[in-house]
């Protein structure tokens, strides 16, 4: 019986120990990844380029497969995407590099747990370049895929089975950029990428692909209050122009892709300003007794001046006309007006020793005389 309490009491203290010395060989290995990104983010011939994110990659590849690599934040390396699923069973990891030309490339390892096995599976993607711009109507794996930086992950669930919808982002040429919305789902644990879940005009698409020009900024995201993939609507700068993808830019309106358990349904047009407005606003004032400005919360309902109750002399406001000031100037009373006069000594505001104008009426008579 001794004995067996000895084991335990040796295998509850080997725990903690193997885990942290886990940690430590993951953050030496960080630490090593990091010199390694600064070298290459600063390099600037082509070929440095290529050789020093080879070297990255493979550091890289064998930091994912160490033990409590999945959880481990990698928070040094800065310009490295890492965004985990709803879940938590994939994350997915990408980077790119730029050559002189200003062309980019794309380099990516998914992560999968599987439960079952107690086993992460890491797998890099292989990126084969495209002729004639990024695959829309294909699905491809870790073998051919198409290249890009993931910054969001929304899962959908669609027949017991978790699909990943993807937003992304392609830097593709000096005319433009792209913009795009894909689908991660796995057969086993191998990655696939592209599913019909996207309503278009003709169908269903496995991809929805925005380019535009570069001179302008596409936003893509996710809105979790309104739970839709909102987006720019892209309109070409003229009606000429239709057939060039990189003459297209925003046009000031929305569109969005929203989830009804089947597929994601398009919306155009959407109204997409914030949901909640106040309603209030700070007006700034002089106070004369702190001899400073300060805020004012003011209701921000608008007055019609032209509502009979309105508090605006109810509506029955009555300009100063320019006879009138020429019979001021001739010492004739001028025409009656409902503007309420204000005493001096009398505020309109219900916040004590506070005025909306640092000039008094002893300036402006005396303002008068000299006239």
């Amino acid at each position: 019986m001794r004995y067996i309490f000895t084991l335990i009491v040796l295998l509850s203290i080997s725990f903690p120990i193997f885990g942290q010395k886990n940690l430590a060989q993951l953050r030496e290995k960080e630490e090593e990844l990091s010199k390694l990104l600064t070298q290459l983010r600063t390099a600037k011939e082509d070929e440095k380029i290529n050789l020093l994110n080879k070297e990255f990659k493979t550091a890289f590849g064998k930091a994912l497969n160490m033990d409590g690599a999945f959880d481990y934040p990698f928070a040094a390396l800065t310009s490295v995407g890492k965004i985990y699923s709803d879940d938590k069973l994939v994350r997915v990891i990408t980077w790119n590099i730029q050559y002189k030309d200003l062309m980019h490339n794309y380099f990516s390892f998914i992560m999968k747990k599987d439960e079952r096995r107690d086993r992460i599976h890491v797998i890099e993607l292989n990126r084969e370049k495209q002729h004639f711009g990024m695959i829309q109507e294909e699905t491809v794996t870790h073998e051919n895929w198409y290249g890009a930086l993931y910054y969001d992950i929304i899962d959908v669930q669609r027949r017991n089975r978790t699909y990943y919808t993807l937003l992304g982002y392609d830097a593709n040429d000096q005319r433009s950029s792209i913009k795009l919305i894909d689908v991660l789902y796995f057969t086993g644990k191998i990655p696939n990428f592209g599913y019909p879940l996207f309503e278009v005009k003709n169908g269903r698409a496995k991809r929805v692909i925005f380019e535009h020009s570069n001179k302008a900024t596409m936003s893509l995201r996710f809105d979790v209050e309104r739970d839709k993939i909102v987006f720019d609507h892209l309109t070409p700068e003229s009606p000429g122009l239709k057939e060039f993808r990189e003459f297209y830019v925003p046009d000031m309106s929305y569109d969005a892709y929203e989830w009804d358990g089947k597929q994601w349904i398009l919306h155009e047009d959407i109204i997409a300003v914030n949901k909640e407005v106040s309603n209030t606003v700070d007006l700034k004032a002089y106070d004369k007794e702190l001899d400073s400005v300060v805020s004012v919360p003011t209701k921000s309902t608008w007055i019609n001046p032209e509502d009979p109750n309105s508090p605006i002399d109810g509506g029955r406001h009555q300009a100063v006309t320019p006879d009138d000031l020429k019979q001021e100037q001739k010492g004739k009373k001028p025409k009656k007006s409902n503007i309420e006069k204000v005493s001096p000594n009398k505020s309109k505001s219900n916040h004590q020793g506070v005025s909306f104008s640092n000039l008094n009426d002893k300036k402006k008579k005396r303002k008068r005389k000299r006239k």
